[in-house]
């Protein structure tokens, strides 16, 4: 039997937008301090309909989960980026 090379990883999606609404930090600011707020509901809820759907292979859904993890580290740097100018 001859060895065969694996086949190489897809490539990593790209994601020019996400869901944040534009006057988020506006609204995180006015809220209370119980109240949780998170911009990247959309695509939490999205990864999480796809597990449901594919009987919680989470295999199937990495595309949902790479988009929340990347709308969520872009959320957090952006808070940093407002915390270090003292804006929020």
């Amino acid at each position: 039997m001859p060895l065969t090379k694996p086949a190489p990883p897809p490539p990593k999606p790209t994601f020019d937008e996400f869901s944040t609404p534009a006057d988020f930090n506006d609204k995180f600011k006015k809220k209370e301090t119980t109240k949780y707020m998170n911009p990247c509901s959309v695509e939490e809820k999205q990864s999480m309909k796809c597990l449901d759907k594919n009987n919680y292979d989470k295999s199937k859904c990495d595309y949902f989960f790479i988009q929340y993890k990347e709308c969520k580290k872009k959320w957090l740097e952006d808070r940093r980026q407002l915390r270090r100018k003292g804006l929020l």
